[in-house]
């Protein structure tokens, strides 16, 4: 048996995700031989397939995104196929399956594979086009889901065995450094409010930097990279005053894993109420191991999680007032049940070896 993992998308938690992935086969010793086809090599004790996008498909995606033409699809298809036949691989693991789905194609394969879907956005808001087609098809083994919210559905609308992936992420810290002291000094004592991860408009930045305006109670932390592209003319107005309030402290950059989760332990509440987002985010693993509340948007996977398990509180995103009184709420959250320790243990490192144990034997997803 011969499984190639894949994913092309490697910044951020890609990487994670695919290093955990691969050793987690690997030391489930079934026998497989394990490789995985990705940029750069990873510390794991497999085979690694030196495999980089092709810089044309960036040309091919734009084509696709203003001509609706399924071109960029395609190819991945094709790059994916020719590499299962050079590498003689039975299956294939797609570890971002979305980058895959288009509703107007579906690829012939001429390999087995299994994948990892993030965001099956067409089973929460049936206005979103369907990519049945390829997930019906007979080369998809089975489908890996982190919404256990959308696993019946799924399995119901494809005819294939939907299993739910835990949405881990690896919390070691860093210690103190240079940022997490100036975090400490700026706050002075108050409750901190963290934005982590990637500055974009879906993350409703702006929602959250309005609050700031006036919540001189509180501290913000914001802590990850900008882009300004992905935000409107008001957001970057916005943000260009927040880095001059006394309340914010930013890091518009890149920073370390072990760092970001140094800051990321010493938030009092997380903000996550995004615009328009119904999946899982590894906010709520995170949330989870350090008891520190969400707020969340409401409707989709992240209500559902912080409302079953009382790891937070939910809001109106569009909405300043809404937002601010679910920070309250959240800071005077009672954080001793066990709803924490229950997703925690549900989403460890742990579950995550036991959901991908199946791809390493022959007929076991199917079983």
């Amino acid at each position: 048996m011969r499984v190639l993992f894949y994913d092309t998308a490697y910044l951020g938690h890609h990487a994670i995700w695919m290093a955990e992935s691969v050793r987690a086969l690997v030391d489930e010793q079934t026998g497989a031989k394990v490789l995985y086809a990705f940029p750069h090599t990873l510390p794991v004790c497999a085979t690694h397939v030196a495999y980089r996008e092709p810089a044309s498909h960036k040309y091919l995606r734009r084509i696709q995104r203003h001509t609706g033409l399924p071109v960029y699809t395609a190819a991945k298809w094709r790059a994916i196929s020719n590499l299962a036949r050079q590498h003689l691989v039975d299956r294939v693991i797609l570890m971002y399956l979305d980058d895959l789905l288009n509703p107007t194609f579906v690829p012939t394969i001429p390999f087995q594979w299994v994948g990892v879907y993030f965001h099956p956005r067409f089973i929460r808001k049936t206005s979103e086009p369907s990519p049945l087609g390829t997930l019906r098809s007979a080369s998809c083994e089975a489908i890996y889901v982190l919404d256990d919210g959308v696993r019946a559905d799924l399995a119901k609308q494809t005819g294939k065995p939907v299993f739910k992936i835990p949405d881990f992420c690896p919390t070691q810290c860093s210690g103190a450094t240079a940022r997490t002291q100036l975090l400490s000094d700026q706050s002075c004592g108050r409750p901190i409010v963290g934005i982590i991860g990637p500055v974009t408009s879906h993350k409703n930045i702006g929602g959250i930097l309005s609050v700031a305006k006036s919540r001189h109670d509180l501290h913000f932390l914001i802590a990850g990279p900008s882009f300004p592209r992905s935000v409107t003319t008001h957001e970057r107005k916005l943000l260009a005053d927040a880095v001059r309030q006394s309340n914010v402290t930013a890091f518009l950059e890149h920073l370390p894993h072990d760092e970001l989760n140094e800051l990321t332990s010493m938030c009092s509440v997380h903000f996550a109420a995004y615009h328009d987002f119904l999946h899982s985010s590894n906010k709520l693993i995170r949330s989870a191991v350090w008891r520190i509340p969400l707020v969340v948007s409401e409707g989709g996977y992240m209500a559902e999680s912080v409302r079953n398990h009382r790891m937070g509180m939910v809001c109106d995103p569009s909405d300043s007032e809404s937002i601010s009184a679910a920070i309250d709420n959240a800071l005077s959250m009672n954080r001793g049940h066990r709803g924490w320790d229950e997703y925690a243990d549900a989403n460890s490192l742990e579950a995550l070896r036991s959901a991908l144990r199946p791809c390493g034997l022959r007929d076991a997803i199917h079983a």
